[in-house]
């Protein structure tokens, strides 16, 4: 019995130790995908830096200074141009986005018409799907 308790308290002992060991070295893990989509991040940038100048050149500036110098010789119009402008835009002869008085005299016409034909019935709509309804094939 004195042996078996010495067994059992060295096992103990063994599995204790054990437990208390350095981990072994882990292998180098493979990059991430946050890692590796900076990676290929950096390698489009630099693609993209290397084929097309963002900065521009001095032709286009010479350019763009002309074109903002002949847009400033333009004069602006007035605020009585632009209500002018407004009202003549929204009147224009009375017609409106929707068509005008025209389509609504033409829509007013519809609707009487269309309220001037009788509905049909529910007896009418029943009999309309029976008499279209195939009669089932009977069976031998």
């Amino acid at each position: 019995m004195n042996k078996l308790l010495i067994a059992l308290i060295a096992g103990g002992f063994a599995t204790v130790a054990a437990a208390q060991t350095p981990a072994p070295a882990a292998a180098p893990m493979a990059p991430t995908k946050k890692e590796m989509n900076a990676e290929k991040a950096k390698e489009v940038g630099n693609v993209t830096r290397k084929e097309a100048d963002t900065s521009g050149n001095p032709a286009m500036a010479a350019e763009q200074k002309a074109n903002t110098a002949a847009s400033k010789k333009v004069a602006k119009p007035t605020t009585a141009q632009k209500k002018a402008d407004a009202i003549s835009a929204t009147s224009k002869g009375g017609e409106n986005s929707s068509g005008g008085p025209e389509t609504a005299a033409q829509a007013k016409k519809d609707t009487a018409a269309s309220k001037a034909v009788p509905k049909q019935t529910t007896a009418e709509k029943q009999a309309d799907v029976k008499s279209t309804a195939t009669p089932k094939a009977a069976t031998p």
